[in-house]
């Protein structure tokens, strides 16, 4: 039991440092919004998860790598993370200062808004169903498809992740302290650059890979 829960957290440390969408996207809110707003997309992130796990045990996943549903999820994914990366190139951050003897705090979103972004940025990425359909099948395998040695696995694959994306989340809210405006909006900039060309890639693998032929 112990060895199928070590093997989980391996596989949630190397799953939580791939360089995707839901990895810089968490990175860039927690350095603008803060380490709370990090931690509730990192509630997100770990609710999509959860879902695709789940869906895989069951074997409904294969519906959504159906032709008509992953055009469908893959493109809204991709269009989602390029008008998400525009919207950071060309916003401007606002940073606490004082002006006129006033405290002019930033607009925070709210806990629901950054759940709701780490679950769908998440989610309209038919290829993270397929990194879970292909963990599963494989942990499956040598774990001797045993029920409660799976659970365990993925129990701790799943903390694993959102542990370590809590973490992220409190160290970029850290380093925001010493950042100064021009700093975290080049920042915005890079990360909105590189969401952008997910989105891109995304849609671009969609049609190359076409992932609903390879289950």
């Amino acid at each position: 039991m112990l060895s199928a829960i070590g093997q989980g957290m391996i596989l949630g440390l190397a799953l939580s440092f791939m360089l995707g969408p839901a990895f810089f996207g968490l990175i860039q809110t927690s350095l603008r919004y803060g380490y709370r707003s990090g931690i509730a997309m990192a509630g997100g992130i770990f609710l999509s998860d959860l879902i695709y796990l789940l869906l895989t045990y069951f074997g409904i996943s294969k519906i959504i790598l159906d032709p008509k549903y992953a055009i469908v999820v893959g493109l809204t994914g991709g269009v989602l993370l390029i008008g998400y990366g525009l919207a950071q190139i060309i916003r401007k951050p606002q940073m606490q200062s004082i002006e006129n003897g006033e405290n002019s705090e930033p607009v925070l979103p709210t806990v629901g808004t950054m759940v709701l972004k780490g679950f769908l940025m998440n989610m309209f990425n038919p290829f993270v169903i397929i990194l879970w359909m292909g963990a599963f099948s494989l942990a499956s395998k040598n774990l001797e498809f045993d029920p409660l040695r799976i659970f365990f696995f993925f129990t701790a694959t799943l903390l694993t992740i959102l542990s370590s994306d809590i973490l992220k989340s409190l160290a970029a809210g850290r380093i925001k302290l010493y950042l100064n405006e021009t700093i975290i909006h080049k920042i915005n900039i890079i990360a909105g650059l590189i969401l952008l060309i997910s989105g891109a890639v995304l849609i671009v693998r969609l049609f190359v890979e076409q992932p609903w032929n390879n289950p």
